[in-house]
């Protein structure tokens, strides 16, 4: 004798769902990774806009004669340079837009006159276009380099506003 059919069908339909998990599985936890690299740089410090600073070497009487001097950044901070630790720079000052003669020079505006003048590093060293290496270290990532100029005025100068721009250059 056949078995009727509702049982058939209600065999069929347990069969099915036993093999059919209750809930479906996901995967709830995972990991991803985050990282960066530090690649060696360097950065002057307390810059904004295009120069580092500028030198006055003051405003005297075209009669002056004897030497007149001025500093990058007030008390002589000088331009201050920040590095990645472990990186050796190199700075370097070209000789300027008024370079004659192998010494710099402040020129007139419109022309004219010339009046030489010397960059000095901590005061005592002349600075022309030799490059100056900097060892930065963990314990030294900044490092200042003090500027001043010199100029020696020869006395019977045209009046005007005399000046120089000087590009210095860092590298690592």
């Amino acid at each position: 004798m056949r078995a009727p059919r509702t049982r058939r069908i209600g065999l069929c339909a347990f069969a099915i769902a036993a093999s059919v998990p209750s809930h479906a599985y996901a995967q709830t936890a995972q990991s991803f990774s985050v990282s960066a690299t530090v690649v060696p740089g360097c950065a002057v410090q307390g810059v904004a806009g295009s120069e580092w600073g500028r030198i006055d070497l003051g405003t005297v009487p075209g009669t002056t004669t004897g030497t007149i001097e001025g500093e990058l950044v007030a008390n002589g901070a000088g331009i201050a340079i920040e590095c990645t630790p472990g990186t050796t720079a190199s700075v370097r000052a070209d000789g300027g837009e008024h370079f004659e003669g192998g010494a710099r020079g402040l020129r007139r505006a419109g022309g004219g006159a010339r009046i030489p003048y010397r960059l000095m590093l901590d005061g005592e060293v002349e600075w022309t276009t030799q490059a100056v290496a900097l060892n930065f270290t963990a314990s030294l990532a900044v490092q200042r380099l003090p500027l001043r100029a010199s100029a020696t005025l020869p006395g019977a100068l045209a009046a005007g506003r005399y000046s120089d721009t000087v590009r210095v250059t860092i590298s690592w």
